[in-house]
């Protein structure tokens, strides 16, 4: 089971973090507005797939959900965006902001997801 919540995990972050550019509802975001509405967007969307997770699914199934997530956005924004620059979180100059605290949110995500794990594992 913690296999299937990790590679869902990935799966799901990768279809939300990488489309072609910038979409909100069909609409091409080319103004710095425009796309942190289309970010905000996928982050409401991540928060809902989080708690339905959390509610319907048992914990251990959660914590792979937020270990690959965390896994996924610092990794990828590390290796993808800033090693190898194949592309970037949005096309602006807001990207330099939010990028290095999506990888400080991904790494406490990993953290958070081994120390829940952990304590539900020592309590059983």
């Amino acid at each position: 089971m913690r296999w299937f919540a990790f590679f869902l995990g990935v799966f799901y972050v990768d279809f939300l973090f990488h489309s072609s550019g910038a979409k909100a509802f069909g609409f091409e975001a080319e103004t710095l507005p425009e796309r942190l509405w289309a970010l905000f967007f996928v982050l409401v969307m991540t928060l809902a797939f989080y708690y339905i997770t959390l509610r319907f699914f048992p914990p251990s199934f959660f914590h792979g959900v937020i270990f690959a997530s965390g896994f996924f956005a610092s990794f990828d924004v590390v290796v993808i965006h800033w090693v190898f620059q194949l592309h970037r979180l949005t096309d602006g100059p807001e990207a330099n902001i939010i990028e290095p605290v999506l990888v400080v949110i991904g790494i406490i995500m990993m953290f958070y997801a081994l120390k829940k794990e952990n304590k539900l594992n020592a309590d059983k």
